[in-house]
């Protein structure tokens, strides 16, 4: 995957925690998941579709989603609800919605995001892609995004489509 595909991931991470969690975010080195097996996380994932194809997983541990929703929402939990759980999904809709507007180029749609729980799942990767986690740090907690990026083969008509129906 070429920096130019990670960064804005990685630029709306930081704006969303600066904007909405007054809180500065620490930015790890990216690496390749070989096996992304699961961790007893909370993760946010949604889908990208239209002239770029991917994959976007928020990848929280209990603690930190419980912090960073409990800031968003300004209430204190103690476990994990609906809240949180409805949380993580519009967190990871913000982030991939802010990088989307970053792109340059490609015309891309956002699906809805989905949120799992727990240690027993594995989240493939789109065919021809790899899994690029980047780690941040901030005041809420340790948390990852993970990526999986690669332009779409299309028509120019599709092209113009796609363009028309995601402003």
């Amino acid at each position: 995957m070429k920096a130019e595909n990670i960064n804005p991931f990685i630029e709306s991470v930081s704006e969303v925690f600066q904007n909405m969690l007054d809180s500065k975010v620490e930015t790890g080195t990216p690496t390749v998941d070989i096996d992304d097996k699961g961790a007893p996380d909370i993760i946010g994932v949604i889908g990208l579709s239209g002239t770029a194809q991917g994959i976007v997983a928020l990848r929280l541990p209990v603690k930190t989603a419980l912090s960073v929703i409990g800031k968003m929402v300004g209430t204190e939990f103690r476990g994990v609800d609906s809240s949180i759980i409805d949380g993580v999904g519009e967190l990871v809709n913000i982030v991939a919605g802010n990088a989307k507007a970053k792109f340059r180029g490609h015309s891309i749609s956002l699906s809805l995001p989905t949120v799992v729980r727990g240690s027993i799942y594995k989240l493939n990767n789109l065919s021809n892609t790899v899994w690029l986690t980047v780690p941040f740090d901030s005041a809420y907690g340790a948390f990852s995004v993970s990526v999986c990026f690669k332009p779409a083969v299309v028509s120019e008509k599709e092209a113009e489509h796609a363009s028309a129906y995601s402003r």
